[in-house]
């Protein structure tokens, strides 16, 4: 075949037409030898309560500390106007669910309080909001309650009276009020005033948007609609941790998620302190609104239960009949029949007479671990906890899929280490790109006799850039199509996390980030979905040939800290025949960096990731003076040859780890270090970035003593180094070639494509032959991930930065045999017509 591309309205279109030349690489779908079916629920979403991902966030309530139960002491996000006195009371409450409430000591006309929101209230022009309340006055009251939208400037954009005739000591509720915006503001606030004097007490004070779907106490329609187009297959809910709960030496409750308290009327639901990610939580979102949006999703519930362990507690595992009651509760609550069991009547009652068809339930989150015999890792006889529910939900719902735990760290290689029957185990990997990578051909091995596989957390968290770049992304596709490759074993996969606050980033990267107003996917977002969204219905066999890449590296050197003062002197760089390629004793450029020989990277990102450095040079010796800087590099301006050995002196000063030898440097994306004393002073290891994400090479113990000089020296021999420390031998290793181009095929039996991925993590350009054995194409499309640097990424200002493009691939007449250029950083997925 050969290519062309022609540019039209708003596509490229590529032509494809047969040629004799071969190309490089080449990848053989083998059509008449299909594979098993794939798994009809492979892709699917994790909700967890992480990064105010649900209340500030997919929760579509807009005021934040509604109940006045986020502080015991002040009315935290709520402003006194006008003379106002806020306070918060505990005496007279609503119901024994409700434990403060605000009081307001009214001076008249304009006295009152104002909501900030969740780093502020999104408003827009023509749209209704809705405002609810609950309201007490100590002594009959008269007057009226203005409800406004206001501007971060303090404009009016909207605006409603509420009048009031209050009963002393009576509670009444404000409901369904709705409030038209007049005007639009991203950062907007609630303003609440009266216009007579007087003493209220209020609670439950609440403001939504519209909703995705209309729902009541619904979901932000924008996030909602971002999970929608992933065509999710399941949702598994609510966490994570969050299931756990965490004790405190303040607070000894478990905090952990507990669904009977998060259902019925909002003012009914108590809210909980989640410890494990530091806020406080409505449970607005709760059991019921989980079950609803995993419906209005066509996703398949998955929800998991607590085995009477969290982070700092235990129930004791021959006490557990409650919480396994609990598991069965939950269960009828979406099951049960309307009318003839007490939790389906009671979701009837709130609002779902038909069953929601729970059939997928994890008993416990990452509890299987290591320490069995102790609560060390949440894993306190996991084992006998385990059993106690299979059998009890098995007996009563047989139906129900169980899904049980394996070690989630420290290996590799998780099993399930008990003789009891389980339906599912649920594997979970934050790792590195490369580890990814490597890890495409993980489950060809894997016993198709066993119980079968859900990767219910996975992402690259090491090497991923600020918030997550297209290198990352592209890692977890590759890793995705060793599952599909795999799906008769490894039935269901899931990202984890999903969402983030922009504001509250507890733990990175997400694939969906947003504000009060906006919101937008990471590279890793789009691969989920344009993954999810072209996957067929049978595995087809494919091999590749001529397809791995020699290991490359740069010619410059240099210097890195992680979170620690460091000091070098003395450097010298000789050739292989015992010249001097670069020399520098650090004098005569005092208190700068000598610009001549040496180029900065890193600095300020995001304020939590990376900080400037402070390169300077005195008497003689160069100093990295910022002890928060991470990973900020100093690289020298001489190009060095493929054999050279590196010779200077270093010592690390204050902080919490070594210093960073950086060698085989391209540029700050593409290197080799040498971290010593990393991991908090406890480990030397060679770590390698290429294209922004980084791999471990090799890791040993070691630790290095405060103020010392250390001689160390680096012989780079091409791939090739052998790292010395005081004339000792840590380190040698070769870089291993790579795998220039990654492989899968399925075919959708219902359209009649096949549908080929091809990803390629490189930085070249890939000229690939695709032969179709025992079929043609004669037409099809192209989705193309793809960017000019792996380390790109979407930001806020710049959303669709990394972003699929799709575009139709025509043929001068069918043929078994395509032509594809795959571009460098990319995923392409073809969907070819064939017969």
């Amino acid at each position: 075949m050969r290519f062309k591309f022609f540019r039209g309205a708003g596509f490229v279109a590529l032509a494809l037409a047969a040629t004799g030349a071969m190309a490089q690489p080449v990848v053989t779908v083998d059509a008449e030898h299909l594979g098993a079916q794939v798994s009809p629920r492979l892709y699917g979403i994790f909700f967890e309560e992480i990064n105010h991902a649900g209340d500030g966030g997919l929760y579509a309530e807009l005021v934040q500390n509604r109940s006045f139960e986020d502080d015991a002491e002040r009315p935290v996000h709520w402003k006194a106007l006008g003379g106002a006195v806020a306070s918060l009371t505990t005496d007279g409450m609503l119901n024994d669910r409700q434990a403060h409430a605000l009081r307001l000591n009214l001076k008249g006309l304009g006295s009152g309080v104002q909501n900030e929101g969740y780093w502020g209230m999104s408003f827009r022009q023509q749209t209704d909001y809705t405002f609810s309340a609950w309201v007490k006055a100590e002594t009959a009251y008269k007057g009226d309650l203005i409800v406004t939208l206001s501007g971060a400037d303090g404009r009016n954009l909207g605006q409603t009276t509420v009048p009031l005739k209050l009963k002393a000591g009576r509670w009444t509720q404000i409901k369904d009020v709705p409030v038209r915006a007049t005007g639009s503001d991203p950062e907007g606030r609630l303003t609440l005033t009266f216009n007579n004097p007087g003493t209220l007490t209020m609670d439950v004070v609440s403001l939504f948007p519209p909703t995705y779907k209309g729902r009541k106490n619904g979901c932000r329609i924008d996030l909602a609609e971002l999970l929608e187009a992933l065509h999710p297959k399941f949702m598994r809910f609510p966490g994570g941790c969050y299931v756990e709960g965490q004790t405190t030496p303040r607070n000894n409750l478990h905090n952990r998620f507990e669904w009977k308290n998060t259902i019925g009327p909002i003012e009914q639901r108590p809210g909980h302190l989640s410890v494990n990610w530091g806020y406080n939580i409505t449970d607005g979102f709760g059991y019921h609104e989980m079950l609803q949006l995993a419906e209005d999703l066509g996703a398949e519930p998955l929800f998991v239960v607590n085995v009477g362990l969290g982070h700092g507690w235990m129930q004791p595992y021959n006490q557990l009949e409650d919480y396994i009651q609990e598991a069965l509760d939950a269960i009828e609550y979406a099951n049960g029949d309307a009318k003839t069991t007490k939790w389906g009547a009671l979701r009837a009652q709130n609002g779902h007479p038909e069953p929601f068809g729970l059939r997928l339930l994890e008993v416990g989150n990452e509890n299987a671990n290591f320490y069995f015999d102790t609560n060390q890792d949440q894993s306190e006889h996991y084992f006998e906890r385990y059993i106690q529910f299979y059998r009890a939900i098995k007996e009563k719902y047989p139906e129900v899929e169980i899904i049980g735990n394996v070690e989630s760290w420290g290996t590799d290689e998780p099993s399930w280490r008990s003789e009891h029957p389980v339906d599912i185990l649920d594997e979970h990997y934050y790792r590195s790109p490369s580890w990814f990578e490597k890890n495409f051909t993980k489950y060809d091995s894997y016993d198709r006799q066993g119980p079968k596989i859900y990767i219910g957390e996975y992402a690259v968290t090491q090497g991923y850039g600020v918030n997550g770049h297209l290198t990352a992304a592209l890692g977890e596709a590759i890793y995705m199509q060793g599952l599909e490759r795999n799906s008769d074993l490894v039935i269901m996969g899931s990202y984890a996390p999903i969402f983030v606050n922009e504001h509250n980033p507890a733990w990175r990267p997400d694939m969906i980030r947003f504000n009060a107003s906006q919101s937008f996917g990471t590279p890793s977002y789009h691969v989920q979905k344009i993954m999810a969204n072209n996957i067929g219905t049978r595995i087809v066999p494919v091999s590749v040939s001529d397809n791995t890449l020699a290991p490359t590296i740069g010619h410059r050197m240099g210097f890195s800290t992680w979170g620690t003062k460091a000091e070098f002197r003395n450097l010298q760089v000789i050739g292989p025949d015992g010249s001097v390629l670069l020399k520098d004793d650090f004098v005569g450029s005092e208190n700068k960096v000598p610009s001549d020989k040496w180029e900065s990277f890193g600095g300020e990102t995001d304020g939590r990731r990376r900080t400037l450095s402070q390169w300077v040079v005195e008497d003689g010796v160069l100093k990295q003076q910022n002890q928060r800087a991470e990973g900020s590099i100093l690289l020298s301006t001489t190009q060095l040859p493929d054999e050279y050995t590196i010779h200077v002196q270093a010592r690390r000063m204050e902080g919490n780890e070594g210093f960073i030898i950086v060698f085989g440097a391209e540029d700050d994306e593409n290197l080799i270090w040498w971290n010593l004393g990393g991991w908090g002073n406890s480990q030397h290891a060679i770590e390698h970035m290429a294209d922004g994400g980084k791999n471990t090479i090799g890791a040993i113990r070691g630790t290095l003593e405060e103020g010392r000089w250390y001689d160390v020296e680096v012989q780079v021999r091409g791939a090739t180094a052998r790292c010395m420390l005081d004339g000792k031998l840590i380190h040698e290793f070769s870089l291993p070639e790579r795998q220039s181009l990654y492989a899968n095929a399925t075919l959708d039996e219902k359209s009649g494509e096949m549908i080929v991925k091809l990803v390629n993590p490189t930085r070249e350009r890939q000229i690939t032959k695709i032969n179709l054995k025992g079929a043609q194409a004669s037409q099809g499309r192209a989705i193309v991930l793809a960017s000019e640097s792996g380390s790109d990424e979407n930001t806020m200002r710049a959303q669709l930065n990394v972003s699929p493009v799709e575009y139709p691939v025509s043929f001068n007449e069918p043929s078994s045999s395509v032509t594809f250029p795959v571009q460098p950083f990319s995923l392409t997925i073809l969907r070819l017509k064939v017969k």
